[in-house]
């Protein structure tokens, strides 16, 4: 990829306070008299509680299995041997409170 309009060297020789002439230009803003450059002021880039604990929690997330391969097996097995019950009033219950909760977050 070719970028054009820019010179990298100039750009380099002003971010330093670099001059590639006293004849040709003036001294850099920020530059010494003497031609050296000034150190540059960097402001503290801590990172934010909460970006440290989102970046906690994906990287929880991404060392979980997307299935949980003993809960699976379980039901597996009790639905073989014909010992899974659903209690029906419970999944009713469930049912309805999450179509309640879906009619109420609509716009």
């Amino acid at each position: 990829m070719k970028i054009t309009g820019q010179d990298p060297a100039k750009t380099t020789e002003l971010s330093l306070g670099k001059t590639r002439s006293s004849k040709d230009t003036a001294p850099a803003q920020g530059a010494r008299k003497d031609g050296k450059a000034r150190p540059a002021k960097q402001p503290a880039q801590l990172p934010s509680t909460s970006n440290l604990t989102t970046t906690k929690a994906r990287d929880a997330i991404r060392r979980e299995p997307d299935v949980r391969a003993d809960k699976v097996a379980d039901v597996k097995s009790r639905l073989k041997n014909g010992q899974y019950e659903v209690d029906a009033d419970k999944l009713a219950g469930k049912m309805l409170d999450d179509a309640l909760r879906e009619d109420i977050e609509r716009p």
